[in-house]
């Protein structure tokens, strides 16, 4: 029986060990082909961001629901529940105006939705989301800017990206009500009328709240004080300012139907936007919103928006009253 030396016993374990980690190597550490689709837990998300053919793709960058904030006016007997519905993840601050006893309230209920938005800016002034969005409480309302009035597209389709980009959008992109020229400050009109006494009050309140600032001789914004702001932009101005402006609407002698509309035309101002701040109906649609290759004048696009007779949406809406009394039939947009 042959007798193998050391050397070579050496020499043979050594290239054995060698094998083996060689096979070990191509069977557990197999390199993952560039070609690999995603785990299948990783799903695109729904924010859509523009490609250079003007068309929207989705991208997994949405800022996560800790990120957005939904800021809601109400009142007692409101129907808030479908915020939960279709927006369960999302954080939401809903102040119940009338209601001293409610988790989230007022301190006086004046100035419509402006006194709850100022509340809301003030208590959460270090603690802000990147992006705070304010609403009026019912999904059905005649300004949301929904071929049936319906605020749930309205918040699903707003791309938070570009409200961080501008700093403030309204959630509308119509010209009606509100733009191109809304009121004359330098120029009030004398009538009775809720617009021209806003008309009025607005340079005094502005010079007052502004000082620093020029009354625009025009103010042109979308109406009904529907927008969403970043944190940075809300922190432009600092948190002593929005105090004021709230202790201006706690003790001015105006009405609450002529403060909170002298608010109102003025939250874009006071976000850093021109007192004109009406865009392009197309580019606002596209940018806002992701509904690009509409049909639209400056101020319109078809098939998106028709202004009612009435304020009041119809009990039961839209499974009843389309079709009737001038509001749009079911389909009309279709």
């Amino acid at each position: 029986m042959a007798i193998i030396s050391r050397r070579y016993q050496r020499i043979i374990l050594i290239s054995i060990v060698f094998s083996s980690l060689v096979y070990l190597s191509y069977t557990f550490f197999e390199p993952v082909p560039l070609s690999a689709e995603p785990p299948f837990h990783e799903q695109a998300s729904s924010t859509p961001q523009e490609d250079d053919d003007n068309t929207y793709r989705y991208s997994k960058e949405t800022p996560q629901s800790d990120q957005k904030e939904l800021v809601v006016a109400s009142l007692v007997g409101d129907e808030t529940d479908w915020l939960d519905q279709y927006f369960g993840n999302w954080t939401k601050n809903i102040y119940i105006v009338n209601n001293q006893s409610a988790p989230l309230t007022v301190a006086v209920n004046k100035g419509r939705e402006a006194m709850p938005f100022l509340t809301y800016i003030i208590t959460r002034y270090a603690t802000l989301p990147d992006v705070s969005i304010f609403i009026h409480s019912k999904r059905y309302q005649w300004h949301n800017e929904d071929p049936m009035y319906d605020g749930v597209p309205v918040l699903q389709m707003l791309r938070l990206p570009q409200v961080q980009k501008k700093g403030y959008v309204a959630l509308r992109c119509s010209w009606t009500m509100g733009c191109p020229a809304e009121l004359h400050p330098l120029h009030p009109s004398d009538g009775s009328d809720d617009r021209s006494q806003n008309e009025r009050a607005y340079a005094k309140a502005f010079r007052f709240l502004l000082p620093d600032e020029p009354i625009p001789e025009i103010v042109g914004a979308h109406c009904s004080s529907q927008f969403a702001v970043s944190r940075d932009r809300i922190h432009a101005r600092p948190l002593a300012h929005y105090e004021k402006i709230q202790r201006w609407l706690l003790e001015t002698d105006l009405d609450d139907q002529i403060s909170g509309r002298v608010i109102e035309y003025m939250w874009h101002i006071i976000f850093g936007m021109p007192g004109v701040d009406c865009q392009d109906t197309g580019e606002c649609f596209c940018e806002t919103f992701g509904l690009c290759n509409l049909t639209c004048t400056r101020g319109a696009c078809e098939k998106r928006y028709q202004l009612p007779q009435y304020a009041t949406i119809p009990q039961g809406w839209p499974e009843v009253g389309p079709g009737q009394d001038g509001w749009p039939a079911k389909g009309w947009a279709d």
